[in-house]
């Protein structure tokens, strides 16, 4: 899809607005050639009779009127623009988050999380603010052409000779165009540069500070500063400094150009001063049409630029067709009472022949068999690299198979990454996702739900006395990432957040990695005083290991060996390794 179709996609989106915002755009603008009319005709009655006479008060009275109808105009047409703006913005931001949140959930973005950030704030307010502003031409144009008329039916002559420098000054502007295209582009890329490198700085700040290096990180920090602001500045030459002379340049020679030609012209009567008054003035107005359409082109080839930059954070290739595509905005909902779980209750998943490769690195599981009872657990274990994290991710949708089925209950899942969230499943990774909020609001993402369920999940979760400890409880906040949370805590937050969903099934990459062998123990025993829970863990701790029914091995991304606890201790030399490894970690936390 071209820059112009993409544009004309968001127009379209809401047309009703940008024709309202049209319409009030050429209302605004040729508002203001009716004061230099009757300006025109006060001097020349002035010139001709002094004095003040009734006719005049009547000019007076029609000028007040007009600038409050350009007032009136003007206000309601920044209401207007202010909406279609964001009309622009919020589809380009929909589509952009749609496509974002829709990808697979394990695999990352396809740039840096600042950029990423830079792009869906400055980007889509570029290409927004760029529809606004040529609807502004639109009004500048209409202007610019009325005051061709009237100048061209007081004299001729004079008017196209001042025409000249205007379409010179637009010849110029549109051969530098590309440039001005070029160093926006690598504004741009600088700018995300800087925002991806203070992103990567702030969640390392811990180890800047424990490698002692500061002074390099300042160093580097300036460096990309530097860059960013170089390029800014070429940018900004060519769009503010270049752009801004030429319509000054062109404002100056149009207005010498007419008071050479009117010299003569005041001695036989042929020109007033009304009509001096009047050129000069239209002469304002035409010259800024003309820079306000040589900036509108710089921003065109911008947000050209922006369209593209918002394309590439896009998953799966995406384009500009899919940051247009017409879609509601909804409102962002208020928080509810979770409900019980659609369709049937989990009694028997099955994976047969899962398979999924990484594409950097060609590694992940081949030809996998699953089997989950309710009310079991399961613990998938193994070497590192084998590919238990990836086989939990598969299962999930958060990567996608390329091979294999899923069945709930017998019933093939097609989209697993749609089914199984709350409250068919719930999920905790390896490394917990925390934000910068309270405890409460980490358990509760959203989620509204009576105290006496809260308090059940964090004491399932053993997090029921750290939050004793805690200067404000559930209320303390966690830091970025929560940082002020100890890796153990941070574990049992979102072990609690899986918890108070009441979800059929519990699915768990090395929970317990961070915890001590006597909490991991009571953890695993509160979570089935309830009746009928069912989890799938990954984990290579002993107290995982012994509660297991169904223990599956993996190796180099197959299975190498499943069954109970006992059976596999005598069978499987991979198992037995884990187990004796397992023995000196909890000796060594005891």
């Amino acid at each position: 899809m071209t820059p112009y179709k993409a544009f004309w996609q968001i127009i379209r989106y809401t047309p009703g607005l940008y024709a309202l915002n049209a319409v009030l755009q050429v209302f605004r603008s040729c508002i203001p050639l009716l004061p230099a009319l009757i300006v025109r005709e006060v001097m020349d009655r002035l010139a001709v009779t002094p004095g003040v006479d009734s006719g005049l008060w009547v000019l007076l009275a029609l000028l007040v009127g007009v600038v409050t109808a350009r007032v009136a105009a003007l206000l309601m047409s920044v209401t207007v623009d202010a909406t279609s703006t964001a009309s622009g913005t919020g589809l380009l931001l929909s589509n952009s988050f749609s496509r974002i949140l829709g990808k697979p959930g394990a695999q990352g973005l396809r740039r840096p999380l600042g950029d990423v950030v830079n792009r869906l704030t400055t980007d889509t307010s570029g290409v927004s603010d760029m529809l606004m502003n040529s609807l502004v031409v639109l009004g500048s144009a209409s202007q610019a052409a009325v005051a061709l008329v009237v100048l061209f039916s007081v004299d001729p002559l004079i008017t196209a000779v001042v025409v000249v420098p205007l379409i010179a000054a637009g010849f110029l502007i549109n051969f530098t165009s590309t440039r001005i295209k070029k160093y926006h582009g690598e504004s741009r890329r600088a700018a995300g540069e800087v925002s991806s490198f203070l992103h990567e700085v702030f969640n390392a700040a811990q180890a800047i500070q424990l490698a002692n290096a500061q002074r390099r990180v300042g160093e580097r920090f300036r460096e990309v500063n530097d860059t960013r602001r170089r390029r800014s500045m070429q940018s900004r030459f060519f769009t503010t400094v270049f752009l801004s002379s030429v319509w000054t340049t062109t404002t100056g020679l149009g207005t010498g150009i007419v008071l050479l030609m009117v010299a003569g012209k005041f001695k036989d009567g042929s020109f007033t001063v009304g009509d001096l008054a009047l050129f000069v003035a239209y002469l304002g107005w035409i010259t800024e049409f003309t820079a306000l359409f040589s900036q509108n082109l710089a921003a065109y080839k911008q947000a050209t630029v922006s369209l593209d930059r918002l394309a590439e954070v896009l998953p799966d290739g995406g384009t500009p067709a899919d940051l247009v595509a017409h879609r509601p905005i909804r409102p962002v909902p208020d928080p509810v009472l979770a409900e019980p779980a659609q369709g049937e209750p989990l009694d028997l998943l099955t994976v047969r022949g899962l398979t999924y490769q990484h594409p950097e690195s060609g590694r992940g599981i081949k030809g996998v068999d699953l089997t989950v009872r309710r009310g079991s657990f399961t613990v998938v274990t193994g070497t590192v690299g084998g590919g238990k994290t990836t086989l939990l991710r598969a299962v999930l949708g958060l990567m996608p198979k390329e091979d294999g089925s899923i069945r709930w209950n017998g019933q093939e899942i097609t989209d697993p990454a749609d089914f199984f969230v709350p409250p068919r499943s719930a999920y905790t990774p390896q490394v917990p996702h925390l934000v910068s909020e309270t405890v409460r609001e980490n358990v509760l993402a959203g989620l509204s739900v009576p105290d006496e369920r809260l308090r059940a999940a964090t004491r399932a979760a053993v997090l029921d006395r750290d939050l004793e400890r805690l200067d404000n409880g559930l209320d303390t906040l966690v830091g970025t990432k929560g940082t002020k949370l100890s890796g153990g805590q941070a574990q049992r937050v979102a072990a609690a957040r899986m918890f108070v969903r009441n979800a059929d099934l519990l699915v768990f990459d090395d929970l317990s990695s961070a915890l001590d062998v006597t909490t991991e123990r009571l953890l695993w025993q509160r979570i089935f005083e309830a009746e009928d829970k069912t989890c799938l863990v990954v984990s290579h701790r002993r107290a995982a290991l012994e509660r297991a029914g169904h223990i599956i091995v993996l190796k180099d991304g197959t299975v190498a060996a499943e069954g109970t606890l006992q059976d596999l201790l005598r069978t499987s030399p991979e198992l037995r390794e884990i187990w004796h490894a397992g023995e000196g970690a909890d000796l060594d936390e005891s």
